[in-house]
């Protein structure tokens, strides 16, 4: 029992040696999955941030755009004549557009989003200013005029900002599997290190038993007691 009271000097070095590994190799194993459990956090707020909200939006952004598309296309059928409903109408779902898109930008965006987002925005811009000439025209009753931006600008501007828009959507589900594919790195990762610190911790303590010579101790058989 001298083994666990009075430690050799040699003895001590080693063992102070070796609770200096064990905690720095803790130590290294907690940071790092610190950092991948934060990288899981991030990874499942942007999923839901910065994919399935954006995803709903482009949604609403579509079925906006189809709705007022819908309103000129229906001209023929009224003789031309909008009613106040569909003016109010239109420029209810144009404050809406601009206030999904401002919502939208302040989410994380790719590069290909980026891009297709600035193309969309500038469609739309020119889609709207056309809507203003449409709409112009049909107060002033030109509507062989009005017909004509309907059928060639508008439709082209139109078909233009949807092409975008549906790009911008198709890209949701395409990040979301680049942010599924990190979440389940990160914890895959964060399972090793868990099995790691156990394994480190085992080898400690039989390292520090050996040390100590308590594996010696342990293996001696018992003595059998005699009566004088």
């Amino acid at each position: 029992m001298k083994d666990l009271f009075s430690i050799k000097p040699e003895k001590r070095k080693r063992l102070i040696l070796l609770l200096s590994l064990f905690f720095a190799l803790i130590l290294i194993a907690e940071l790092i999955e610190n950092k991948n459990l934060q990288k899981i956090d991030s990874d499942f707020s942007s999923l839901y941030e910065d994919r399935l909200i954006p995803a709903s939006q482009m949604y609403m952004l579509s079925d906006l755009l189809h709705e007022k598309q819908l309103i000129f296309e229906h001209l023929n059928e009224n003789n031309y004549r909008i009613a106040s409903t569909d003016l109010e109408k239109i420029k209810d779902e144009n404050r809406k557009i601009n206030n999904i898109l401002a919502e939208y930008e302040t989410t994380y965006l790719v590069e290909e989003e980026v891009e297709h987002l600035a193309n969309f925005r500038t469609n739309l811009k020119a889609y709207q200013e056309v809507e203003s000439k449409i709409l112009y025209h049909l107060e002033n009753k030109n509507f062989g005029v009005a017909q004509v931006l309907i059928n060639t600008e508008g439709r082209a501007l139109f078909n233009n900002a949807n092409t975008h828009l549906n790009r911008l959507a198709e890209i949701q589900p395409e990040v979301g599997r680049e942010l599924l594919a990190d979440y389940r790195s990160s914890f895959g990762s964060s399972s090793l290190l868990y099995y790691f610190k156990i394994a480190i911790t085992l080898l400690f303590g039989v390292f520090v038993l050996r040390l100590l010579g308590l594996v010696n101790l342990v293996s001696q058989p018992k003595q059998k007691f005699e009566l004088n």
